[in-house]
């Protein structure tokens, strides 16, 4: 499935760095947990940043890793998603 991810420019550089996509929860600096949100709209992750992100996955494969459930507006993923099932598809320069 199709789902959509917003992040800043700082962020998917750290993305692409580390290889996967896997949000980070950090509370004074400490990691707490890590989960990636998916929408379902692309106009719902433009919200969330200047950079969109397309990602494949599929949420039966595995339930207890996301909380998807049909007609959700996004989910939570708390599984590492491999870069290759991403791809950015929009980068607004004018968004800060």
């Amino acid at each position: 499935m199709k789902f959509y991810h917003g992040t800043s420019k700082e962020n998917w550089e750290l993305i692409q760095k580390e290889g996967i996509l896997f949000g980070r929860l950090l509370v004074d600096n400490k990691l707490i947990s890590r989960c990636t949100y998916l929408a379902t709209d692309i106009e719902e992750a433009r919200y969330y940043g200047e950079v969109v992100l397309e990602i494949e996955y599929d949420p039966y494969k595995n339930k207890k890793l996301n909380n998807y459930c049909d007609d959700c507006w996004q989910c939570r993923v708390y599984e590492p998603i491999e870069l290759s099932n991403v791809k950015v598809i929009e980068i607004n320069e004018s968004k800060k």
